[in-house]
């Protein structure tokens, strides 16, 4: 994935127990021709589109897939803001932590190295030609950069099985992802499963955790909402150039925390929408007022940490607690509900789950970024046109969207 928030998870990655999120107790420009001649087997492996479950794991929205032949298994954190799919292998000289065994691409009668000079290796970003002629790669997520090399194999995903081009990782600076083994990437890049499967469209619906049922993930034809009255915002114009033009933004035209009108700068007017994060960011002005508005409502706030805002949890309702109202270009209305911003930690207390993003250290042209966290994303289908430019989303039962 690219670094538009490099620092998403740091806080509650200083201490996993204080910032469990078992939750509630009770209440990151590629030529046509490439995307089209590799994706081509998927979009015709499934003619009525893809269907992918997404498990819920601790941080994250998860998809167990296989590779190679015969299938070894792999999962994936599903990453808006992705650029590859990838996954650790056996030939890694230093590993994080994962629950499955290290995909063994030697066992694998159907995997082929990309080789250097590939038009797949130069839509590579970060492409680089090892000693033996084979496609390197490198890619940073939050938790730091992973590199390996390029390869094809037999994957098995959904409701979908077909040759697609992966990263093979081989070193990580970082010690976990908590369980997976990789990254599932759905951003604008060649590499991503949308652009090789050559989607016009996706969407996803995220059910909370605390349901304990499967969230789920569409692509292509299969990815459509259900009631025809849903929102619908066209995305920010980008430049091929821009750093963030593979990625998903929508232009923000105010915000409301009940019946308190929040600022939004003129500089910070776009939202980026990702997954890899729980929590949401805004600009630290529109923070401020939306901190103050939920301690003025609930009350008896509590010394937080790792948080900005808490309460205890002894007595705690969220009855009182404003919903956020994120208005789009177009009068698109986005409502969060307190259960999907007040999250129950484990150490006896409520926080909040969006933050300020003056924490994130964000530099350059990710300066003014608002970030849509996946917590804040809940019991919302999500359905990115790729040739209308559009998000649209309408209010759904998650938990029981087939």
């Amino acid at each position: 994935m690219g670094r538009p928030v490099a620092a998403l998870l740091a806080l509650c990655l200083i201490s996993l127990t204080t910032c469990s999120l078992s939750r509630r107790a009770a209440a990151l420009s590629v030529p046509h021709g490439l995307r089209r001649g590799h994706g081509r087997l998927l979009a015709d492996a499934t003619a009525g589109g893809t269907a992918v479950s997404m498990s819920w794991s601790r941080f994250f929205y998860v998809v167990n897939f296989t590779i190679g032949t015969p299938p070894q298994p792999a999962s994936g954190v599903v990453d808006l803001t992705g650029d590859f799919i990838w996954t650790q292998c056996a030939t890694c000289r230093r590993c994080f932590k994962q629950s499955l065994p290290l995909f063994n691409r030697s066992a694998s009668s159907t995997f082929k190295p990309e080789p250097c000079g590939s038009a797949r290796c130069k839509a590579a970003e970060t492409n680089r030609c090892s000693s033996d002629g084979v496609c390197g790669y490198e890619v940073g997520i939050e938790f730091g950069n992973t590199l390996g090399i390029g390869g094809t194999d037999t994957v098995a995903i959904g409701t979908a099985t077909a040759n697609l081009v992966f990263g093979c990782a081989e070193e990580s600076d970082f010690k976990t992802m908590l369980g997976p083994s990789g990254v599932v990437g759905l951003a604008g890049t060649p590499w991503s499963l949308v652009s090789q499967m050559n989607a016009t469209a996706f969407s996803y619906c995220l059910a909370p955790p605390e349901t304990g049922k499967n969230s789920r993930l569409f692509l292509g034809p299969s990815a459509k909402l259900a009631s025809g009255k849903s929102a619908s915002t066209p995305f920010v114009k980008t430049n091929p150039d821009d750093d963030l033009s593979s990625y998903y933004r929508v232009q923000l035209e105010g915000i409301k925390a009940g019946d308190v009108v929040i600022p939004t700068p003129r500089n910070a007017s776009t939202v980026l929408v990702q997954t890899f994060s729980p929590f949401s960011y805004l600009v630290d002005d529109a923070y401020q007022v939306f901190r103050k508005a939920v301690a003025v409502a609930i009350g008896g706030e509590t010394p937080p940490y790792p948080h900005d805002l808490c309460f205890p949890k002894a007595g705690f309702s969220s009855a009182n607690a404003p919903d956020l109202v994120f208005t789009f270009q177009g009068a698109a209305a986005l409502t969060v509900r307190p259960s999907s911003y007040l999250i129950h930690t484990m150490n006896d207390t409520v926080c909040l789950a969006i933050m300020s993003s003056a924490q994130l250290n964000l530099t350059g042209e990710f300066v003014g970024l608002n970030l849509l966290g996946s917590l804040q994303q809940e019991n919302v289908h999500f359905l990115f046109d790729l040739e209308k430019k559009t998000l649209s989303f309408e209010p759904a039962d998650c938990s029981s969207l087939t």
